[in-house]
């Protein structure tokens, strides 16, 4: 253990590496021709059967896109309540009408679905078609290979299309139903011009062929050449001939699919596999000898330097030299060891520095929570004493007041929902109809429900005050709409004096940019957009609105003015529906 002990870093490295690759030379000498053989069969049969894994994940799942479409379509009310206008109406141009109704809604069904090509409705009663999107000639039913089928669906091929349209092996499902008018009808889809396609390219990837047999063990498709076609029964059967070999996947519907390969191609992988994994041995014991070497020449010394650095460290003794690597993550850490100390005492001073400012920011909060407080509270006793003494309109603004301050001076919150701004706004609008004279409505969405979808607060008041404060007139009239679809719009529209035309496009203008760009200084950006004196004025309210809809809803909302002198002005602004409250509300409600 002593002997072991005094064995330097030196000869430890050289002994670990070249044992290392003296260690890997003998096991590919002895074994790992075994292993490598062994190795290449497995990735050859994990590579063909993620192939044949594929191309069947892609026919199902052109079978389940069949199965979805089909019950997209004849579940559907509409289609439904379509074709049974369509028996019941006579005259030709009612027909005509309730078959141009038809074809819409199965297009507007089927139109971003590519996988879907020909789609036609056989009447059985009457042996005929009520709709096809391509000609076909006939039910050719019987003369389709069938797939599988069960109680609900017939799915037939891959087999030729029904209509000359598509030249390409398509998968086709058939559907019977009975319409509550007693007439029985059958749905016929077929998989795009295109979507067969893919798996026989995933298969001539690997210069292989594909079979498909039915539930009965008939085969229904191949692409297989016909000189050869003798082979495909041994092949289905055997799984091995002379010339090739087939793996083989069972569906869950009883059906097969068959991946077919050729001998010859199989060996070129096979050959290919094994180069590959020699090479990689020959060149990982070549890195490995490098590595020693370089581990031994680059890592060894800089370590017995960096040693020495932290002796001194450790001693508390003053660096009188600067210690350099030739590596520069050491040459790093040589540094860093060196001005550790100073380091250190800077941080303690700054931890310090930071205790005081923490403790005076408390202070400054508890201080700012005082004046809010004690407003709530005098309001709070002026409501009393109008009570007591019969001044009720008196109370009404006061109430009002001590809400609407209660609402804008929640510092813990950013935002609110539309149905708490528009409360708020209430209260607003309140006390101010004792300054001015003006008629105010607000006009809801017809559905009952409250309007509980995230908005910043204070989105609506500096719009009305603005209003107020700049387009004035008595008798004037402010409307607030709200309208809920897709997304939310509210629109705030006046017939005061109206912007001129000059301010309107500066507004506009910076609104656009605040919006893609990003937010700007209150009031300062407005001022700055338009040489108009008044822009400061109403500037500060927009800027608010229009930097918390962009922090709110970036990239995602809309915000724009429209105003005709002497006429009134309109404010839109539009935004998602979304679920839950403040900066991290998600989830549209598509309701």
């Amino acid at each position: 253990m002593t002997n072991l002990r005094s064995v330097s870093l030196k000869a430890r490295i050289f002994i670990s590496f070249f044992g290392i690759l003296l260690l890997m030379l003998f096991t590919y000498i002895f074994i790992g021709g075994r292993f490598i053989t062994r190795f290449t069969e497995k990735q050859l049969a994990d590579d063909y059967n993620s192939l044949l894994s594929e191309t069947c994940d892609t026919m199902q799942d052109l079978l389940w896109n069949l199965t979805l479409t089909s019950g997209q379509i004849l579940d559907n009310e509409a289609i439904q309540d379509t074709l049974l206008l369509y028996y019941s109406v006579s005259s030709p141009y009612d027909h005509q009408e309730q078959y141009s109704a038809l074809m819409n809604d199965i297009t507007m069904l089927t139109l971003s679905n590519t996988d879907v090509s020909l789609l036609s409705l056989y009447d059985n009663t009457e042996s005929e078609y009520i709709y096809s999107s391509y000609p076909v000639s006939g039910n050719q039913t019987d003369q389709l290979p069938v797939l599988y089928q069960n109680s609900a669906f017939s799915f037939y091929g891959p087999c030729s299309s029904q209509s000359n349209y598509n030249g390409n092996p398509v998968l086709i499902l058939n559907r019977t139903e009975t319409l509550p008018n007693g007439r029985s009808v059958t749905l016929s889809i077929e998989t795009g011009f295109y979507s067969m396609l893919d798996p026989i390219e995933l298969a001539g990837r690997k210069s292989a062929y594909l079979a498909v047999t039915n539930t009965d063990g008939e085969l229904i498709y191949t692409n297989f050449p016909e000189d050869s076609s003798e082979e495909i029964p041994a092949l289905l059967s055997v799984g091995k001939t002379k010339n090739f070999r087939s793996l083989s996947r069972d569906m869950p519907q009883g059906w097969q699919v068959h991946l077919i390969i050729p001998n010859q191609i199989y060996a070129l992988d096979y050959y290919h596999s094994l180069r590959e994994a020699l090479l990689c041995t020959i060149i990982v014991a070549v890195l490995v000898g490098l590595l020693a070497v370089y581990f031994w020449r680059s890592i060894y010394t800089p370590l017995q330097l960096f040693d020495r650095q932290l002796e001194l460290l450790l001693s508390d003794e003053e660096v009188s030299r600067e210690w350099h690597s030739s590596i520069p993550e050491y040459e790093h850490l040589l540094q860093k060891i060196a001005s550790l100390q100073k380091q250190i005492q800077q941080m303690i001073q700054k931890i310090i520095a930071q205790e005081k400012t923490t403790a005076q920011v408390q202070l400054e909060k508890l201080r700012a929570q005082i004046n809010p407080h004690f407003l709530l509270n005098t309001l709070n006793t002026m409501h009393w004493l109008a009570l007591m003494n019969g001044q009720h309109e008196i109370d009404d603004l006061t109430q009002s007041l001590a809400h609407l301050l209660s609402y804008n001076l929640d510092k813990d919150s950013v935002s609110a929902t539309l149905e708490k701004e528009l409360g708020a706004l209430q209260e607003y609008i309140r006390l101010q109809k004792v300054r001015y004279d003006f008629h105010f409505e607000i006009i809801r969405p017809s559905a009952a429900e409250e309007l509980n979808y995230p908005c910043p607060k204070f989105l609506l008041q500096p719009l009305v005050e603005n209003a107020l404060s700049h387009g004035y007139r008595p008798g004037m009239e402010i409307l607030v709409e709200v309208q809920i679809d897709e997304r939310i719009r509210l629109t705030v529209s006046d017939t005061g004096s109206g912007i001129a035309p000059d301010r309107l496009e500066a507004i506009n203008r910076l609104c656009g940019a605040v919006l893609n760009t990003g937010p700007v200084s209150p009031g300062a950006g407005f001022s700055a957009a338009s040489a108009s004196p008044d822009i400061p004025q109403s500037g500060i309210g927009l800027s608010y609105v229009v930097n918390s809809l962009h922090s709110f809803f970036p990239d995602n909302c809309s915000f724009s003015v429209s105003s005709e002198s002497g006429a009134g002005t309109t404010i839109s602004i539009e935004f998602p529906k979304m679920k839950g409250g403040g900066y991290h509300a998600e989830n549209t409600d598509r309701r």
